[in-house]
């Protein structure tokens, strides 16, 4: 198995298992790879908590800063469809419920969808109801178009700028997005 094909299926069962246990979606996370690395997974970072429309809109593009910065050669984003289609308020009352997966490097990308039903489920530990998915059949898609803010993300990210790379986390981390980093 692959280390994308290996990852793609940690982030599935993360999502499962959130939807499950807590009723919650997986945050938009991107994770980083420096393929001219010896071990080129370097990490990962996590949206931080943001408010409809505008807002998310910023959230999410500036996820591309910290890979741009670190100069990652592939990145793979995850999101849940829905959740985020919702939080950017664009046209229509009912999305697809899906866990998209887009693997891109600097000139293109796939995007992974993994559509699922919802069922509810009993009440989880905090007292919020949690779901139960029914996943469907995936698919995967060359370069298709993208949401607004996962291009202005990837296109962040392609800039490849030369700040450093401290004060860069610093002040992610100071908006609320959370660095995972691999120690190696």
């Amino acid at each position: 198995m692959s280390a994308t094909a290996f990852l793609f299926d940690s982030l599935l069962d993360v999502s499962d298992t959130l939807l499950r246990d807590h009723g919650m979606c997986l945050p938009p996370q991107v994770h980083m790879v420096a393929e001219d690395m010896d071990k080129p997974y370097v990490g990962f970072v996590s949206c931080r908590p943001f408010y409809r429309g505008a807002d998310a809109v910023t959230a999410i593009t500036d996820l591309g800063q910290f890979p741009s910065v670190l100069m990652a050669t592939h990145l793979l984003v995850a999101w849940e469809d829905c959740d985020m289609r919702t939080a950017l308020e664009l046209p229509g009352d009912h999305f697809a419920t899906g866990i998209a997966l887009l693997d891109a490097d600097f000139e293109q990308h796939t995007l992974h969808w993994h559509p699922y039903d919802i069922e509810w489920g009993p009440d989880g530990e905090s007292g919020a109801p949690t779901v139960i998915p029914h996943w469907g059949t995936p698919a995967h898609y060359e370069n298709p178009p993208l949401l607004a803010p996962f291009q202005a993300l990837l296109d962040t990210w392609r800039e490849l700028r030369n700040d450093d790379i401290q004060q860069t986390a610093v002040r992610l981390q100071q908006a609320g997005y959370e660095l995972n980093m691999i120690k190696h």
